[in-house]
């Protein structure tokens, strides 16, 4: 396995695991009058995540070579 797709999996799962975190902080916080979000963790998410060599605040797509689409549409439709 390349050193690419070695580090591709780790930030992915590093993301995966933050994620995990916050539900989980949201789930069980004991004080309910703080009325936590996910919006709340969102600056501490991308900082971890980008400390790592990840795409914070999107999803990772790998590179063709790495299995990924050859194309990915990124602009949405216009409003009807």
């Amino acid at each position: 396995m390349s050193d690419i797709t070695q580090n591709a999996i780790f930030v992915r799962e590093v993301e995966r695991r933050v994620d995990e975190l916050v539900t989980w902080i949201l789930a069980n916080c004991p004080d309910k009058k703080l009325s936590l979000s996910r919006r709340d963790f969102t600056v501490a998410r991308d900082h971890i995540c980008k400390s790592v060599g990840g795409n914070a605040g999107s999803e990772y797509a790998p590179e063709p070579a790495e299995g990924g689409p050859q194309y990915i549409n990124d602009n949405p439709a216009p409003w009807p």
